[in-house]
């Protein structure tokens, strides 16, 4: 992670969330929202195993969380926090041992948490690793914070994490973003120059069949593991397409994935630039720059910024896109550290977007941290209009720092509110036009939420045109 602090909205490789970006999320409301998207990626082969884990990993957790997470800590309660972990992974595996609380007492806290360790290890010996009880306990611990920030990742989710906020590919799949809709699975967006989209996959396709095995009562991460494999490997979905009267067969060959920044910007009839921005990933505010320009130059007269499924990542990113957006010294974010120091940060340079210009919001469940953070901007300094669903509410500062097996915390080190002083974290953004996209949406091929958008930049287009039309008083231009 180094020096560059994140926004983002973080997710197990693993676990039951779907957003693949990647550290657990503190906060089971969020996990809830946020289970309906995944990357479908997998790590390429010739990865270093992690080391084993056991309490002194739990442990020297503790200590980066008592030395980095912006508020200040108690031993007890996260150690506490710990085995409830445990306690709730040899639940589900089947073995019964008691693990006994931790007393408030600081004193031979360690040694205390050490020998509930080890108890439990014994007990789960042959069902559970020690070190898979040692990331149990350590999800356990962070989900005391309940942080949308601070949370553990394993070591495949750091590494994906690591090639992901660098722009790289790294990373071995189909290239398909998974959303699910009442029990079924639907292609939410195809990623730019994967295997999906060579080989025709198309947005709101339902994958019915990997190979000849149902969807049917699946789990996300179930169907992204089944879809996933190394380089080099076919796999076919059977999708059921909307206009089609009967199931598409389509064969793909896994490659490794490089998730763009932007996943599209064209000019739709009327004159409206569609931007489709995804992630806030190194260099994505170049991107994003560059591809709200070629709008202008191609003869937009309004934008439809779709930041549906984007999660969030740099901070300096956020910020190089808003420079495009907005004019410069403009308050659009506001930092509280540790110590309780607030600092305001400001837009600068010069915006690409023309004076005036009307802007649209697309958001959705999925839409988090730096993603809520620039839909707020917009609403808060443009009045742009946000069209979708209530945002993840997922808005905080964090660091992301390496444990001593490979695995990583994600750790919070800076509350976060908008350039205005609104706090996003746990309530999100609320849309001005609120359109849900349901199954028979998706089932039909009809995108409400992206017609809704454009039939409100259609109607601020118009205005506009005819004021440029008319002109001042006098029929001279100053």
């Amino acid at each position: 992670m180094g020096r560059f602090r994140l926004l983002a909205l973080i997710a197990p490789v693993h676990g039951r969330m779907g957003v693949r970006s990647g550290v657990l999320m503190g906060r089971s409301r969020l996990l809830a929202l946020v289970a309906l998207v995944a990357l479908v990626l997998v790590a390429p082969a010739g990865w270093p195993s992690a080391q084993a884990a056991d309490a002194g990993l739990v442990l020297e957790a503790l200590r980066v969380l008592r030395a980095r997470y912006v508020d200040p800590v108690e031993p007890a309660p996260l150690l506490n926090g710990a085995l409830d972990g445990l306690r709730a992974a040899l639940a589900a595996a089947g073995v019964a041992t008691p693990v006994p609380p931790l007393g408030s007492d600081v004193r031979g806290l360690d040694a205390a948490f050490r020998a509930r360790f080890d108890a439990a290890a014994a007990a789960a010996a042959g069902r559970l690793s020690r070190t898979a009880l040692s990331y149990a306990a350590i999800r356990g611990m962070t989900a005391v914070l309940r942080d949308s920030h601070t949370g553990f990742l394993p070591p495949d989710a750091n590494r994906e994490r690591q090639l992901r906020q660098r722009g790289q590919p790294g990373f071995t799949g189909a290239g398909i973003v998974l959303l699910e809709r009442a029990g079924r699975f639907y292609v939410r967006d195809v990623i730019p120059g994967g295997p999906a989209a060579r080989a025709g996959v198309r947005r709101f396709d339902r994958i019915a069949r990997i190979g000849a095995v149902s969807t049917g009562g699946m789990q996300v991460e179930q169907v992204a593991g089944a879809i996933r494999g190394p380089a080099g490997t076919p796999v076919t979905l059977v999708l059921d397409r909307p206009g089609r009267a009967g199931p598409l067969a389509v064969t793909l060959t896994r490659a490794p994935i490089q998730v763009p920044a932007v996943f599209a910007a064209r000019v739709l009839p009327d004159g409206i630039g569609y931007l489709q921005f995804y992630q806030f990933s190194a260099r994505s505010g170049r991107e994003f720059r560059g591809a709200l320009a070629d709008l202008v130059r191609k003869g937009a007269r309004a934008v439809v910024l779709d930041l549906r499924g984007n999660t969030g990542g740099y901070v300096h990113e956020l910020a190089a896109a808003l420079g495009a957006l907005l004019p410069p010294g403009r308050p659009i974010l506001r930092e509280t550290n540790r110590g309780g120091r607030t600092e305001i940060v400001h837009t600068a340079g010069s915006p690409v977007l023309p004076a005036g210009w009307p802007v649209v919001v697309l958001v959705d469940e999925a839409t988090a941290s730096a993603a809520e953070l620039l839909a707020a901007a917009l609403r808060e300094h443009l009045g742009a209009p946000v069209v979708g669903t209530p945002t993840g509410g997922a808005v905080e500062a964090s660091v992301v720092l390496d444990l001593s097996d490979g695995s990583a915390l994600s750790v919070t080190v800076q509350r976060l509110a908008t350039g205005l002083g609104q706090r996003l974290e746990g309530v999100g953004l609320r849309p001005d036009h609120a359109v849900a996209l349901a199954a028979a949406d998706l089932d039909r091929g009809v995108d409400p939420q992206l017609l809704r958008a454009l039939a409100v930049a259609a109607e601020r287009v118009r205005p506009a045109a005819a004021s440029r039309r008319e002109g001042p008083p006098g029929g001279r231009t100053p």
